[in-house]
């Protein structure tokens, strides 16, 4: 298969790769917008780097805003991730889910809280929007990435059960009253006393994953970790979403 079928690397798309090889070469791996320490231990945000400045809760944290335990992306959502994402979520190009859901793998195996996850949900689509756009990116990425850690995918626990709008198109408090109570637990027993992976594909204000994990935990959810492949930054996000989302990869 890989004689006649060769894979080539998802950031350049010039490098040829074996299956021991994942689906990015050692130079996009290196380039990719990695986000580390220091940052929010409980939400993720990063910091800008600075050798002294250690980990430290946010002032959203700090005024307990989120209801998930805690939240974490692979990435700032820019250059070749975001451009994925986009193919991805927006022209239908579903051949970027794996790479996608290889980084989102990276990103969890280093972090501690993996060995207490026993079941991975992801953000569910309104049944309108899953028929507009004819399959739900979180879905997808949250199956590749429960085979590669071997842990149980619930497609029906966490349904949206009321129509939002685009979040891309509002500011943060906008976004709140958008998705409140847009949540319901479809499968109770599959989240009751469980500690749960939510997975989305961008964090950008936290909104739509808080709102799930306060429905989950409502529900009897033990803990619920939170997972991006990407976080966009609320300064400079808005605009970029906003001009992929008007049909820039249609």
């Amino acid at each position: 298969m890989e004689l006649f079928f060769p894979r080539r690397c998802a950031g350049c798309e010039k490098s040829w790769l074996h299956s021991g090889q994942g689906f990015w070469c050692d130079a996009c791996l290196a380039e990719l917008p990695w986000i580390a320490s220091p940052m929010c231990p409980q939400c993720g945000r990063p910091y800008p780097k600075s050798p002294s400045s250690p980990d430290h809760l946010c002032g959203d944290c700090l005024q307990s805003v989120f209801l998930f335990d805690t939240a974490r992306s692979a990435t700032y959502h820019g250059g070749m991730v975001r451009q994925r994402i986009h193919q991805l979520k927006f022209g239908g190009q579903l051949h970027w889910v794996r790479p996608l859901a290889d980084l989102l793998a990276r990103m969890v195996r280093r972090e501690a809280v993996v060995s207490t996850v026993d079941r991975i949900i992801p953000v569910p689509l309104h049944r309108k929007r899953l028929r507009q756009r004819g399959f739900n990116q979180a879905s997808l990425l949250a199956r590749m990435l429960g085979r590669q850690l071997s842990l149980a995918v619930s497609y029906d626990a966490l349904v949206r059960s009321s129509w939002t709008e685009p979040q891309t198109r509002l500011k943060r408090e906008e976004r709140l009253q958008n998705v409140k109570d847009a949540f319901d637990v479809g499968e109770p027993s599959k989240v009751r006393d469980r500690y749960l992976l939510l997975v989305d594909d961008v964090y950008t204000t936290g909104t739509t994953l808080n709102e799930c994990a306060k429905t989950l935990k409502a529900a009897g959810a033990a803990a619920v970790h939170a997972v991006t492949v990407s976080r966009a930054l609320p300064d400079w996000s808005d605009d970029s979403e906003a001009e992929t989302d008007q049909g820039q990869y249609r």
